[in-house]
């Protein structure tokens, strides 16, 4: 690896190694996250339907936070981890684009699952479908992120 923790800014070495250290405790409270609207998503297949939407608000509650909660996950590692990982250990540099490709992916993911909720998108077994596609993607990425970053960072702290 390129730059040891030590060499470079302080502040930005200790949030990285933060972040690497908590990064599978983050991603399993997604993942949680993501089977909460599963769960709601097949409740509602299996003819949950207890409210009057197309939708169940409960379904959409739970698909806007978990959106809201994934992004913000992303923005953070594209903005701040990566770059700072791009500069220090440009070994790296493959395996951070990949996941920037990724993270574009689940966002086009995500932006689709807003817009059923936007337009109250009725076919079940649809939403099932795509949830499921989204969770088999995140839990490859997250996998991917895992296994690539954390030792790689705990490498330059040691």
């Amino acid at each position: 690896m390129s730059t040891p923790f030590g060499q470079v800014d302080p502040v930005a070495a200790t949030r990285i190694r933060a972040a690497a250290r908590q990064l599978a405790d983050i991603h399993r409270g997604l993942r949680e996250d993501l089977a909460q609207v599963r769960a709601a998503a097949q409740a509602y297949a299996d003819g949950d339907r207890a409210e009057p939407l197309p939708l169940p608000k409960r379904l959409a509650d739970h698909c806007v936070a978990f959106c809201e909660a994934l992004h913000a996950h992303h923005t953070g590692e594209d903005s701040l981890a990566f770059p700072y990982l791009d500069a220090t250990v440009p070994e790296l540099r493959p395996v951070l684009s990949r996941l920037r490709q990724e993270h574009i992916v689940v966002a086009d993911q995500l932006r689709t699952m807003r817009e059923w909720l936007d337009i109250g998108h009725a076919d079940p077994d649809e939403v099932l479908r795509r949830i499921d596609r989204l969770t088999a993607d995140l839990d490859e990425h997250f996998r991917y992120e895992e296994e690539q970053l954390v030792p790689a960072i705990r490498a330059l702290d040691a």
